[in-house]
């Protein structure tokens, strides 16, 4: 198991433990909520949502991590690869073991903040070093899915150019 894997493991039990033990906090899953609906003593009620707004904390948008060539490159790259997993999840070819670290490394792949640092913001050598872990990070994926790597896996496409003073903190923004 990666070291990402396991600390985003210890994160979320952590967090999930201390909001089970909370007095005011009811936990659920989607689908119990979705569930409980259908259910004359349902302590949930559905409402209409008549706006919402991106969920990110860094400019309301989502910019940080789309839109751009360089961002939507990574994307890309990353579909390619969640359809050979799908692929080759469903033909059954893999052990039990060698699903759980392909599962495993997709997760480590899907992490959004490798797209926090694509972008021509932030320093050459962060992008240049964000850039290589990711596309071997999905090279490891594909090996462990028995595939040969997706072609673009192997190329740097990630450039950079921002301030090293400013690389890997957020841009300034224009609204003030």
């Amino acid at each position: 198991m990666g070291i990402l894997s396991l600390q985003r493991i210890y994160f979320l039990s952590e967090l999930y433990a201390k909001l089970e033990k909370h007095p005011d906090i009811c936990t659920t899953t989607f689908h119990e909520c979705v569930q409980s609906l259908s259910k004359p003593d349902a302590n949930v009620s559905a409402s209409t949502l008549h706006q919402m707004v991106a969920g990110s904390w860094v400019y309301g948008t989502f910019s940080t991590w789309i839109g751009s060539p360089d961002k939507n490159r990574g994307w890309d790259l990353l579909c390619d690869a969640k359809r050979s997993f799908d692929n080759v999840m469903s033909s059954g070819r893999l052990s039990e073991k060698e699903m759980q670290l392909a599962t495993e490394q997709l997760a480590d792949c899907e992490g959004s903040d490798w797209f926090w640092w694509f972008g021509d913001y932030n320093s050459a050598q962060s992008v240049a070093s964000f850039d290589n872990l990711f596309r071997r990070n999905l090279s490891n994926l594909y090996r462990l899915l028995k595939l040969e790597a997706a072609a673009g896996t192997a190329a740097c496409y990630q450039c950079g150019g921002g301030a090293p003073a400013v690389g890997g903190t957020m841009r300034r923004s224009d609204v003030v």
